[in-house]
């Protein structure tokens, strides 16, 4: 079976079925698995890589703090001071903010990358162009600020809308004395709510990305591409999702063996073999998900184009368009032999 170069508009923007997603997924990972590939190494790897080191020391520190908490939660030895203290001290270290922070900047920074490549390979118009890291980067570095307040801009606005909605379903279970079923279901919707919110808002970086438009303007084009494929949407992520996360189990479960013997012993906190082995596996973990999650972000991508295409057809007017602009082809001449029968 032929697979697509992904070199034209019109390889992005078609109408696919639910596999045709998916597999345009791979498909796009084969044709540009280099390039592709250059510009998640040189941009997103080096902070997933200090994501690594700084979950490793999280993770041997860890070990510590739950051998101490084991000790001040035994029999005859409570103190919950004592218990709030260790976890305060983790809550307190470097380690434990750097992971935190290094692992938001890093998932932006793959997300962008992903994107602003896919963008970039859809609007070049010569085919034989390879996009370059030098031109990734530069949309990157413009917009990773941009899509750092969009992520807290997402999760206040979704936390503020939840706030009402949970305010409006308590004064309606007040009126309605306080029936469990009615309040049960209140409760129903608004979490039903909140996942329809977040499979919609899973389109808004691909949007914003190859539209250009602003934090409101996407959430309103998000909704207006979802409405009645929410369903569609919803059921791509959940594959993909499985699909990663039980290749991610395996990893894990693979990394897991390198520090797993020397994780809860009263050694780990303090051995600079452990600590280092936890690093290893941190690091690791860290480069799985760097090659895993780039295929839920370009199945998401894909659905947007099948979107566009169903509700716009803008891959079919730019075929339409292109006729008559691509040079006719020049016939050769061509002597016929004696004993030709020639062509009929």
């Amino acid at each position: 079976m032929k697979h697509l170069s992904f070199t034209h508009a019109s390889d992005f923007l078609r109408e696919r079925d639910f596999g045709r997603k998916i597999e345009a997924s791979f498909d796009f990972v084969r044709a540009h698995f280099r390039p592709l590939g250059r510009c998640l190494l040189y941009i997103v790897l080096p902070l997933m890589l200090i994501r690594g080191i700084a979950g490793g020391l999280l993770q041997a520190r860890l070990g510590g703090i739950f051998t101490s908490w084991r000790r001040v939660i035994s029999p005859g030895q409570g103190n919950q001071a004592e218990a709030l203290r260790v976890m305060s001290d983790l809550l307190s270290g470097p380690e434990y903010w750097v992971t935190i922070v290094a692992a938001l900047c890093s998932f932006t920074l793959m997300i962008l990358t992903v994107y602003s490549y896919v963008v970039l390979r859809l609007e070049k118009e010569d085919p034989a162009e390879p996009v370059t890291v030098a031109e990734v980067w530069a949309i990157v570095r413009q917009r990773f600020l941009g899509a750092l307040l969009s992520f807290f801009g997402l999760g206040l606005l979704t936390m503020l809308a939840v706030l009402v909605m949970a305010i409006v379903a308590a004064l309606l279970g007040a009126v309605l004395l306080k029936s469990p079923v009615i309040i049960a279901l209140l409760i129903f919707v608004v979490y039903g709510a909140m996942g329809y919110a977040m499979v919609v808002l899973s389109l808004f970086f691909i949007v914003q990305i190859r539209e250009r438009t602003g934090f409101f303007a996407t959430i309103s084009r998000c909704f207006s591409l979802v409405w009645g494929k929410w369903w569609s949407t919803f059921g791509l992520i959940f594959v993909m999702a499985l699909l990663i996360m039980m290749l991610g189990l395996v990893v894990f479960g693979i990394t897991s063996l390198i520090s797993s013997p020397m994780l809860l012993t009263n050694q780990s906190s303090t051995s600079a073999l452990s600590n280092l082995l936890s690093i290893v596996t941190s690091c690791l973990n860290s480069v799985a998900m760097l090659a895993l999650y780039p295929f839920l972000y370009l199945a998401l991508a894909f659905q947007y184009f099948n979107l566009v295409e169903r509700k716009e057809g803008q891959g079919l007017y730019s075929l339409v368009d292109s006729i008559g602009t691509q040079p006719a082809a020049v016939a050769a001449p061509r002597s016929y032999q004696p004993d030709d029968e020639g062509e009929y």
